[in-house]
C-alpha cells in the first residue's frame, strides 16, 4: 500500500518514505527474523531506480515448526492468525491491520535509530531500536511492513513473479489484453470473447501458473528476470518491448485497442490516454512509471518509427483467433476452451428457448391458464416430458444438444391449444388429489 495503510487510522501513524539504506537494513533484518518461523521468506524484486520506499513487502511460506517438528514442538498446523501473531512478535510490531483471513497484514514497526547503516543478515542486535529521549508521539517514525502468508511455495513464487520489477506487469498486462490474454494474481488466462461480455469469470480459461512458460510464450528472455532490478526505467521499458505481442500504431485509429473491434497494439500519447480502461486510468494517476510509458515512451517509439508493423492491420477478431490457436498448441487447452464455450452457449440458448416459448403463447389467455400452458410447453420441449401425451419432434436437438429454434417454434404454434387443454386438466386433477389427501388426513385425525 506504499506505506499509507496507517495514515487512514483515526490516530494516524507517521510512516515516511524510507531512504534506500533504511529500506535495505529493515528488509534484511525482517527477513532474518522471519526465517526463524518460516522456511521461505522473500521480497519481490523492486522496480528500477527507486531511491526510497514506502513500505517493505514480504512473503512467507512453510511453517518451520511444522516442517522440522521436534518432539518438544506442537506439530499441528497453525492457523494464519496464529502465525500472524508469531510474526508480529518476532518483528516487534506495535500496530497491525490484519485482513479477515489472517493471512495478510500491514504491520508498523519503529524506525531504526542507526538508520544510515544497513544491517547484515547476521546482525544479532534487535530488529528495531526505539529512539532515545523524549519524542512527540505524533512525530515518531514508523515503518510499514506488509506481510503475506502464502499457502505453499508455488503460491509464493507466483506472487514474486507477478510483482517483480515494480510496474512491469502493468505494462505487459495492457499490452497483451487486446489479444485475449490476462495475467492476474492467480495465473495466465485466455479469455473467450463470446462469454466475457456477460461473465468475465466464466470467460477465463487457465493457461499456466508457471512463470517460465509465461515468459517463453510471450517471447521474452527468462535469464536475468529473477536476478536483480533493472538498472533504469528505460531498461525496464526496453525489456517490456521484447514481448512478441508489443507493437505501436503508426497512426492511432478511433477504434484501436478495442475489445470487440479495431486492432491490437499500443497507442500511447493523448489518443491512447483517451482509450484507456478504468483500471489503466487509475494507474496513470498513481503509477508514475506507467504514466511515463503511455505519455512519453510509446509516443517516442512512434516518432522514431520503431515497432511499427508493415502492411494492413488485422482486425481484433483475427488477431485474437490467431493467438487463441497458438495458446491451444502451446498449453493444450483447446478441449477445455471448446467445452466451456459449448456449455455457455447451451445455457444461453436454453434461456432463449424459454423466452421464445413464452412469446408464442397468446397473451389474451387467462393468466392462470397461460402460466400453466407455458410451464407445460417448457417441460415438453426442454425436458422431453411425455406426461402430456404429446411427443416432441425427433429433430428438435442436434447431437450436441443445441435446439433447432425453427422446429421448436413450429411445434409450439401447432400444439399449444392441445397442450393447453391437457395441461389444465392435469392441473385440476392434481389440485383435487391434494384436496382429497388433505381431507383424508383431517378425517383420520
Amino acid at each position: 500500500m506504499g506505506g499509507s495503510a496507517f495514515s487512514l487510522l483515526p490516530n494516524p501513524l507517521y510512516t515516511p518514505r524510507m531512504p534506500l539504506a533504511v529500506y535495505q537494513r529493515v528488509r534484511a533484518a525482517c527477513h532474518a527474523a522471519l526465517r526463524e518461523l518460516f522456511i521461505c521468506v522473500a521480497t519481490p524484486i523492486e522496480g528500477p531506480g527507486k531511491k526510497d520506499h514506502g513500505d517493505v513487502d514480504i512473503l512467507v511460506a512453510l511453517d518451520r515448526r511444522r516442517i522440522f517438528a521436534s518432539p518438544a514442538d506442537d506439530a499441528d498446523q497453525r492457523s494464519p492468525r496464529d502465525l500472524m501473531e508469531a510474526i508480529k512478535r518476532v518483528l516487534g510490531a506495535e500496530y497491525s491491520i490484519v485482513r479477515p483471513t489472517g493471512a495478510s497484514a500491514n504491520l508498523a514497526i519503529r524506525w531504526p535509530s542507526d538508520a544510515g547503516h544497513p544491517a547484515s543478515v547476521d546482525d544479532e542486535s534487535p530488529i528495531i531500536e526505539v529512539h532515545a529521549g523524549e519524542h512527540d508521539e505524533s512525530k515518531e517514525k514508523f515503518i510499514q511492513v506488509d506481510i503475506s502468508i502464502c499457502s505453499d511455495v508455488d503460491r509464493l513464487c507466483w506472487i514474486l513473479f507477478k510483482h517483480a520489477h515494480g510496474d512491469l506487469w502493468n505494462l505487459l498486462g495492457s499490452t497483451i489484453r487486446p489479444y485475449g490474454l490476462t495475467v492476474d494474481e492467480e495465473a495466465l488466462w485466455l479469455r473467450i470473447p463470446e462469454i466475457e461480455k456477460f461473465d468475465r469469470k466464466q470467460a477465463k480459461v487457465l493457461l499456466t501458473r508457471d512463470p517460465v512458460e509465461i515468459l517463453q510464450f510471450l517471447g521474452m528472455k527468462v535469464e536475468g528476470f529473477w536476478a536483480e532490478p533493472f538498472e533504469s526505467v528505460d531498461a525496464l521499458f526496453d525489456y517490456a518491448t521484447t514481448c512478441r505481442f508489443f507493437w505501436v500504431h503508426d497512426a492511432p485509429e478511433d477504434d484501436a485497442q478495442g475489445e470487440t473491434g479495431g486492432s491490437a497494439g499500443v497507442i500511447g500519447g493523448e489518443q491512447g490516454r483517451k482509450k484507456l480502461k478504468s483500471n489503466d486510468r487509475r494507474r496513470m494517476n498513481g503509477r508514475p512509471v506507467y504514466r511515463r510509458w503511455i505519455t512519453e515512451f510509446v509516443p517516442e517509439l512512434r516518432a522514431k518509427g520503431k515497432f511499427i508493423r508493415d502492411g494492413p492491420n488485422s482486425s481484433i477478431h483475427e488477431v485474437r483467433a490467431t493467438v487463441r490457436d497458438e495458446a491451444f498448441a502451446y498449453f493444450h487447452v483447446e478441449a477445455e476452451y471448446e467445452e466451456r464455450l459449448k456449455q455457455w452457449r447451451l445455457k444461453r440458448q436454453a434461456e432463449e428457448m424459454k423466452t421464445l416459448i413464452k412469446s408464442l403463447v397468446p397473451t389474451t389467455l387467462d393468466p392462470q391458464h397461460r402460466a400453466c400452458l407455458v410451464s407445460a410447453l417448457k417441460k415438453i420441449v426442454m425436458e422431453d416430458d411425455q406426461s402430456f401425451g404429446i411427443p416432441t419432434p425427433s429433430a428438435l436437438r442436434d447431437a450436441n444438444g443445441f435446439y433447432n429454434m425453427e422446429i421448436a417454434a413450429k411445434f409450439v404454434r401447432d400444439n399449444w391449444q392441445q397442450v393447453a387443454k391437457t395441461a389444465w386438466d392435469l392441473q385440476k386433477w392434481r389440485v383435487q388429489e391434494v384436496m382429497l389427501l388433505k381431507a383424508g388426513v383431517m378425517k383420520g385425525t
